[in-house]
């Protein structure tokens, strides 16, 4: 009953498929994220029947109950970023700031990713759209509840959170830095006025955030078969050139981001 030598959680061994998933953060703690809970429980019903799992579920909602109740470890109100994305992560792992982990809806093939690796790109596309759909943001002329710096503060933290799950934590940590450093520069320099170069660096941050769903996508294609039409148009928006450390490099600029607004628009209205 144990995940990677941490404690047993609701009494539960998920098959090695699971953990390999999960990596090794996943633990037997109030501290632990409510989504890492039933993200397990969603692997467990998939393995075995309802019958077998009834003693669990009590735990579960218990479980549930505790995380969901405001704690003293909260993170605090204008907490600032951290400078980088490893040190935000494990700030999200102590619980400093608020793990907002999220795959979004309409993006995968199916009705939902069918494991947490497509989850993770299903992460990064969700805040891939936010950015699409606001892009424009500190010039006010897209329609948004949050000022360009808390914008870019909530994006950076959500943005982080992709990166907390799963066994591929570190290629996401490596491969999302940049859009990171990029948001938190945009916070700290939010009161200077300069909107266009604040759209240029959103679609630079589209683009990184983009390019590494599009790889992990790739990678995991025979688990995932596919994505959505939604999913495809965000991944083909930035065109791809040579000259990047892998062989490419993905460049996009407002100009992509106001058409693929629309797009992502008329494809809703459609719907």
């Amino acid at each position: 009953t144990m995940i990677s030598g941490h404690t047993p959680i609701l009494g539960y061994t998920p098959d090695p498929d699971i953990r390999s998933q999960f990596g090794s953060s996943v633990q037997n703690s109030p501290q632990v994220e409510p989504f890492r809970a039933f993200a397990i429980a969603s692997a467990m019903f998939r393995q075995h029947s309802v019958k077998r799992l009834l003693p669990c579920l009590s735990q579960l909602a218990l479980f549930w109950l505790m995380v969901q109740l405001p704690v003293g470890h909260c993170k605090p109100l204008g907490q600032n970023l951290t400078a980088t994305l490893p040190e935000m992560v494990k700030a999200i792992d102590r619980n400093n700031f608020n793990n907002n982990f999220c795959w979004g809806e309409g993006l995968s093939k199916g009705v939902n990713w069918k494991t947490m690796w497509g989850k993770v790109a299903g992460c990064l596309l969700d805040k891939s759209e936010i950015i699409a759909m606001q892009w424009d943001v500190a010039d006010n002329r897209s329609e948004s509840i949050d000022s360009p710096p808390r914008f870019y503060r909530n994006l950076a933290i959500d943005l982080a959170s992709c990166c907390t799950m799963s066994d591929k934590r570190d290629w996401c940590v490596k491969e999302i830095s940049p859009a990171y450093e990029l948001l938190v520069a945009l916070e700290q320099e939010a009161e200077t006025d300069d909107f266009e170069a604040d759209e240029a660096d959103l679609a630079s941050i589209f683009a990184t955030v983009t390019k590494a769903a599009a790889q992990l996508l790739e990678e995991y294609s025979e688990q995932e078969d596919g994505y959505s039409s939604r999913a495809a148009l965000l991944l083909g928006t930035c065109a791809i050139g040579s000259g990047g450390s892998d062989g490419s490099l993905t460049t996009c600029f407002p100009e992509d981001l106001e058409r693929l607004r629309r797009l992502l628009e008329a494809q809703r209205e459609e719907l």
